[in-house]
């Protein structure tokens, strides 16, 4: 570990003001969808253009999105596998390679970038911002069930994990809803103890249990009832 991983909180916010933070609508080129669609692509860039010292996040954004990177939908967005694919892609291309390219969570993705950990690490979550290392993670947006004690997922959102304060996590939201402006979202979350998350995705249902709930300071998508951590991809140099 790092003198400044071991140094504590303040580490951990080190960070926080020197990772981008781009706002997705904010992409207007021709087959963009003005960018509705490009939070996976725009929430990956906000590290990489900081850690390679590419000022050029835009073009990044353009590739990272393209068929050959992370192949995003203007309808569905970004998958878990697309996500990972990207950023092998690029990372090798940019950096000449990584020592870390790997996911933790319930959603589909290729065997070789797993440990087999379906639940988010928030001690390693804590310890993911470097100059050398990032975390993207993958929220869920949720109906809750109340008699069933079910998490019925509807939708889902990537964003930037620039850093841990005590008991928040730090965040660069890509979403217009979390501001057009530079912010970062000092997000409250508490583990959830019992019930069942399912949905029509791939690696569903799964017990809900040991999951984070993610509360005060993330801007929750209208119509949701909850934003899930469903999984993080946790990347090195």
């Amino acid at each position: 570990m790092s003198l400044l991983l071991a140094a504590g909180v303040q580490a951990e916010l080190s960070h926080i003001n020197q990772i981008a933070d781009f706002t997705q609508t904010d992409i207007t080129d021709t087959g963009s969808g003005n960018g509705q669609q490009f939070r996976a692509p725009v929430a990956v860039s906000n590290s990489l253009v900081t850690m390679s010292g590419n000022d050029k996040q835009l073009e990044m954004i353009s590739l990272l999105a393209s068929s050959s990177y992370m192949n995003t939908s203007l309808v569905n967005g970004t998958g878990t596998t697309g996500v990972l694919r990207g950023v092998n892609k690029i990372a090798s291309e940019m950096f000449g390679g990584y020592t870390l390219l790997e996911y933790q969570g319930w959603r589909k993705h290729p065997k070789k970038y797993s440990n087999g950990n379906k639940l988010p690490d928030l001690d390693r979550l804590k310890s993911a911002i470097s100059s050398r290392s990032s975390a993207w993670l993958n929220v869920g947006w949720y109906r809750y069930h109340r008699q069933k004690n079910e998490y019925r997922r509807t939708g889902g959102h990537w964003v930037t994990l620039v850093g841990f304060d005590e008991d928040r996590l730090v965040i660069h939201d890509p979403a217009p809803r979390a501001g057009s402006s530079f912010a970062n979202e000092f997000v409250e979350f508490e583990v959830i103890e019992d019930g069942l998350l399912v949905g029509d995705k791939a690696g569903l249902p799964v017990e809900a249990r040991g999951y984070l709930k993610l509360g005060n300071g993330f801007h929750i998508k209208r119509g949701a009832d909850f934003a899930i951590l469903d999984g993080v991809v946790f990347f090195a140099l």
